[in-house]
């Protein structure tokens, strides 16, 4: 028989919980396919769709005699349409690629408080579980979602970045934790 090397987590000290750290940096197509599978750019659509549709409204006059369009309006339903559809995703990805790489050097640790990225032994930023709405899960990486006050948020997880027993692992911890999207 051949030995398989089974590879234990990391635990915390004391608490006996489960810690998952891992470092890299997320690419730009990860976060664009994040995004997507968080629905970020089906509601934008949606609110594109509605905004011009409404400035399209405006334009229309409908009396006794008929009716007319306002050319100005529908043309500026237009331009709406194509900044919302196609020039804001892309600035949101570049924005979000952006801010990421400003911390470059962190680590993501999974723990039973949360997800926190660190940076020399310092949390850069902590989210609990409790500010953890849902998950969603593609064959490449994790995308969890959640809301703090009036702010939406998600955080991005490449399973490259983790070996395959903490990814299932991660896997695990977050259908414990949450609902999937």
């Amino acid at each position: 028989m051949e030995d398989i090397e089974i590879r234990q987590p990391q635990r915390a000290r004391g608490t006996g919980e489960v810690v998952l750290r891992f470092t890299g940096r997320v690419e730009k197509n990860e976060l664009r396919e994040g995004l997507k599978a968080a629905g970020t750019f089906r509601r934008l659509r949606w609110l594109a769709a509605a905004g011009a549709l409404s400035i399209a409204l405006l334009g229309v006059r409908v009396d006794a005699e008929g009716g007319s369009v306002n050319i100005g309006l529908v043309a500026a339903a237009a331009v709406y349409a194509t900044v919302f559809a196609l020039v804001a995703p892309r600035q949101i990805v570049t924005h979000a690629f952006r801010a990421q790489r400003a911390h470059e050097g962190a680590d993501c640790v999974v723990d039973g408080t949360g997800i926190a990225a660190v940076l020399d032994g310092t949390d850069i930023k902590r989210l609990g579980w409790e500010a953890m709405t849902r998950y969603h899960e593609t064959p490449s990486l994790y995308v969890v979602a959640g809301r703090t006050g009036l702010r939406s948020w998600m955080i991005v997880l490449p399973k490259r970045l983790m070996t395959a027993p903490d990814a299932e692992l991660l896997g695990a911890v977050l259908d414990s934790r949450l609902r999937r999207g």
